[in-house]
Protein backbone atom coordinates (compact mmCIF):
# COMPACT_ATOMS: atom_id res chain seq x y z
CA UNK A 1 0.00 0.00 0.00
CA UNK A 2 2.84 2.42 0.88
CA UNK A 3 4.58 1.42 -2.66
CA UNK A 4 1.51 2.72 -4.35
CA UNK A 5 1.10 6.01 -2.32
CA UNK A 6 5.03 6.86 -2.85
CA UNK A 7 4.61 6.48 -6.63
CA UNK A 8 1.63 8.40 -6.42
CA UNK A 9 2.81 11.41 -4.87
CA UNK A 10 6.55 10.76 -6.96
CA UNK A 11 4.11 11.18 -10.49
CA UNK A 12 2.50 14.36 -8.87
CA UNK A 13 5.78 16.11 -8.05
CA UNK A 14 6.94 14.76 -11.64
CA UNK A 15 3.30 16.30 -13.13
CA UNK A 16 4.13 19.48 -10.81
CA UNK A 17 7.59 20.13 -11.82
CA UNK A 18 6.58 19.69 -15.69
CA UNK A 19 3.78 22.63 -15.28
CA UNK A 20 6.00 24.62 -13.37
CA UNK A 21 8.78 23.99 -15.98
CA UNK A 22 5.84 24.75 -18.77
CA UNK A 23 5.54 28.50 -16.98
CA UNK A 24 2.62 30.01 -16.54
CA UNK A 25 1.89 30.53 -20.06
CA UNK A 26 1.38 26.60 -20.96
CA UNK A 27 -2.15 26.18 -22.50
CA UNK A 28 -3.37 23.26 -20.21
CA UNK A 29 -4.52 23.15 -16.46
CA UNK A 30 -3.51 20.38 -14.34
CA UNK A 31 -6.55 19.78 -11.39
CA UNK A 32 -6.04 17.31 -8.32
CA UNK A 33 -10.13 16.26 -7.42
CA UNK A 34 -11.07 15.56 -4.16
CA UNK A 35 -10.65 11.70 -4.63
CA UNK A 36 -7.02 12.18 -5.63
CA UNK A 37 -8.21 11.88 -9.57
CA UNK A 38 -5.47 14.01 -11.52
CA UNK A 39 -7.28 15.87 -14.42
CA UNK A 40 -5.65 17.20 -16.86
CA UNK A 41 -7.93 20.28 -18.78
CA UNK A 42 -7.47 22.76 -21.67
CA UNK A 43 -7.25 26.25 -20.18
CA UNK A 44 -9.83 28.51 -21.07
CA UNK A 45 -9.77 30.60 -24.50
CA UNK A 46 -7.10 33.98 -23.41
CA UNK A 47 -9.35 37.25 -23.26
CA UNK A 48 -8.32 39.71 -26.13
CA UNK A 49 -9.95 42.93 -27.26
CA UNK A 50 -13.34 42.02 -28.17
CA UNK A 51 -12.82 43.94 -32.01
CA UNK A 52 -16.08 42.62 -32.86
CA UNK A 53 -17.98 44.29 -30.40
CA UNK A 54 -16.03 47.32 -30.93
CA UNK A 55 -16.60 48.10 -33.89
CA UNK A 56 -20.23 47.47 -33.81
CA UNK A 57 -20.32 50.46 -31.17
CA UNK A 58 -18.85 52.43 -33.61
CA UNK A 59 -21.13 51.29 -36.27
CA UNK A 60 -23.94 51.82 -34.21
CA UNK A 61 -22.77 55.19 -32.94
CA UNK A 62 -22.42 56.60 -36.88
CA UNK A 63 -25.94 54.77 -37.88
CA UNK A 64 -27.88 56.70 -34.65
CA UNK A 65 -26.26 59.85 -35.60
CA UNK A 66 -27.18 59.69 -39.45
CA UNK A 67 -30.30 58.89 -38.30
CA UNK A 68 -30.70 61.93 -36.11
CA UNK A 69 -29.31 63.76 -39.47
CA UNK A 70 -31.89 62.44 -41.58
CA UNK A 71 -34.77 62.98 -39.14
CA UNK A 72 -33.60 66.65 -37.96
CA UNK A 73 -32.29 67.86 -40.82
CA UNK A 74 -28.64 69.41 -41.43
CA UNK A 75 -29.55 72.37 -40.05
CA UNK A 76 -31.49 71.71 -37.41
CA UNK A 77 -29.08 69.45 -36.39
CA UNK A 78 -26.07 71.81 -36.66
CA UNK A 79 -28.24 74.02 -34.61
CA UNK A 80 -28.29 71.36 -31.82
CA UNK A 81 -24.74 70.87 -31.73
CA UNK A 82 -23.72 74.73 -31.69
CA UNK A 83 -26.19 74.93 -29.05
CA UNK A 84 -24.40 71.87 -26.91
CA UNK A 85 -20.69 73.44 -27.60
CA UNK A 86 -21.65 76.42 -25.08
CA UNK A 87 -22.27 74.59 -22.26
CA UNK A 88 -20.49 72.61 -19.77
CA UNK A 89 -17.99 70.24 -20.17
CA UNK A 90 -19.88 67.24 -20.36
CA UNK A 91 -21.79 69.07 -23.03
CA UNK A 92 -19.06 70.18 -25.04
CA UNK A 93 -17.46 66.75 -25.44
CA UNK A 94 -20.82 65.26 -26.34
CA UNK A 95 -21.09 68.40 -28.66
CA UNK A 96 -17.57 67.10 -30.33
CA UNK A 97 -18.83 63.80 -30.91
CA UNK A 98 -21.54 64.30 -32.12
CA UNK A 99 -20.52 67.42 -34.17
CA UNK A 100 -21.46 66.44 -38.43
CA UNK A 101 -18.94 63.66 -40.08
CA UNK A 102 -18.83 62.59 -43.15
CA UNK A 103 -19.77 59.32 -42.35
CA UNK A 104 -22.52 60.54 -40.49
CA UNK A 105 -23.62 62.62 -43.44
CA UNK A 106 -23.54 59.58 -46.06
CA UNK A 107 -25.82 57.63 -43.95
CA UNK A 108 -28.46 60.48 -43.22
CA UNK A 109 -28.08 60.50 -47.32
CA UNK A 110 -28.39 57.43 -47.31
CA UNK A 111 -31.81 57.21 -45.68
CA UNK A 112 -33.14 60.64 -47.05
CA UNK A 113 -32.86 58.44 -50.45
CA UNK A 114 -34.85 55.41 -49.04
CA UNK A 115 -37.44 57.05 -47.14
Amino acid sequence: MSESNAEFHERLARIYRQQAEAGPKAREAVVVDRNGYIIVRGAGRRRSIPWHGLGMVVMSFFVIKGLMMSQLGPDFYSQDVARLSGGSAIEKAAAWTMRPDPVSRWIAMQIKTYS
